[in-house]
């Protein structure tokens, strides 16, 4: 466990492995994405430092912790902190885990076996507002990944189905990353409404998970 200044961006990287957090950290400060990085090794102590109510421009987060195993973690995470930038750290590559990540609102899921400019790049992106899926598994998701700048965006933007306001919001706040529960709370709805107007939603856009409605909104230049 580390402590930072407490000035600048700052980050919270949770993982049981000293030799990645040290060398990411280290790397993150040294190239001037953060101004200070916090470390800690368990669930349990990142859930105590975050109950302190300390602030953090991102948490990174591994899956598999010494204290919990598999999405746990990032589930007790975004309830604790709904409005903060999520990240995950892992080395399962698989496209199940990746599109259940982004099922309960992380903003990005990056490889641990990704050179450290990947990560740097995809952090950035995070950091500037918008998602991050490995292009890996962008493939295995059923997509193919689009080359910087999108392509033909005035053709591609004339697709986008016409939603109504509240299936509007609705994509909005998820490709915020927030969860169904939270989006009801923002929009003062019933969890199970809110998972009914997204259903429809995927329906319009021809997707079935939240990572491919990700992936196609921003297909359609709408992230």
């Amino acid at each position: 466990m580390t402590d930072t200044p407490s000035g600048g961006r700052r980050a919270l990287i949770v993982d049981d492995h000293p030799i990645i957090t040290d060398a990411l950290s280290t790397a993150l400060v040294v190239m001037r994405v953060f101004d200070g990085v916090d470390k800690e090794n368990s669930l349990a102590s990142a859930m105590h430092r975050l109950e302190g109510g300390r602030p953090y421009d991102l948490i990174m987060l591994d899956l598999h912790l010494g204290d919990t195993h598999g999405l746990e973690a990032m589930q007790q995470v975004r309830e604790r902190c709904p409005d903060m930038p999520v990240v995950i750290f892992s080395g399962d590559e698989s496209s199940a885990t990746v599109a259940e990540a982004f099922e309960h609102g992380v903003q990005g899921y990056i490889s641990k076996n990704s050179p450290m400019s990947v990560v740097v790049n995809a952090i950035r992106v995070v950091l500037g507002g918008g998602i991050y899926i490995p292009p890996q598994a962008v493939r295995m998701l059923g997509f193919e990944p689009q080359p910087a700048g999108g392509g033909q965006p005035v053709a591609v933007r004339g697709r986008v189905p016409d939603l109504s306001p509240r299936q509007r919001e609705v994509l909005i706040y998820v490709l915020q990353g927030l969860t169904n529960k939270h989006i009801g709370q923002r929009l003062d709805m019933a969890a199970g409404t809110v998972k009914a107007h997204l259903a429809m939603v995927y329906r319009m856009f021809e997707v079935s998970s939240r990572a491919q409605l990700i992936l196609r909104a921003r297909d359609l230049g709408l992230l």
